[in-house]
């Protein structure tokens, strides 16, 4: 079970006052709208087993930082959510960015183990291999959520696979 150590509030008042109503956390300066972006390709991957053609659209998704993500959006603050990132707590940012690396590391190779999927034929495996990783996806957006919600990520003996999988992308780069 991964363990949530709370952090420190930010304390600059000028934080508190900007984002009162906003859907930007106080306490991180980060916006779990940012989670929208993973969200789409989980729910994408997720069809794939029913609907092999889905796999294109799977493909064509690509990694979008936090700040790409806010400048492209239709959210509200989104001005307000580049600028509170840039004044993320350097440890919470630094945890923040490792797991997003890491979620998507694991859509990459994802992504590859679908590029040899035979669209007309696909192997019986294909569904064990689709649940398999919307699993590591599903637990990697929780560790995220947390960071972003107020809390830093420990890492367990459950989280073990995900800090092996960080290590595995850290070569292929």
């Amino acid at each position: 079970m991964t363990q949530v150590q709370t952090i420190d509030p930010v304390t600059e008042t000028r934080w508190a006052d900007r984002l009162q109503g906003t859907n930007i956390n106080p306490v991180t300066l980060l916006a779990t709208d940012y989670l929208n972006h993973f969200n789409e390709v989980i729910m994408l991957v997720e069809m794939v087993p029913d609907m092999p053609d889905m796999i294109e659209e799977v493909l064509a998704w690509e990694p979008k930082s936090y700040e790409a993500h806010f400048a492209e959006s239709g959210f509200r603050d989104k001005d307000l959510a580049i600028e509170a990132f840039d004044a993320a707590p350097d440890d919470l940012r630094a945890q923040f960015d490792a797991l997003v690396a890491c979620l998507d590391g694991n859509i990459f190779k994802t992504q590859e183990m679908l590029k040899t999927v035979d669209v007309e034929a696909p192997a019986p495996s294909l569904a064990e291999d689709v649940r398999v990783a919307v699993e590591k996806f599903h637990r990697l957006v929780e560790m995220i959520s947390s960071v972003i919600n107020g809390g830093t990520v420990k890492d367990t003996a459950e989280d073990t696979e995900i800090s092996s999988a960080q290590a595995d992308i850290d070569a292929m780069f």
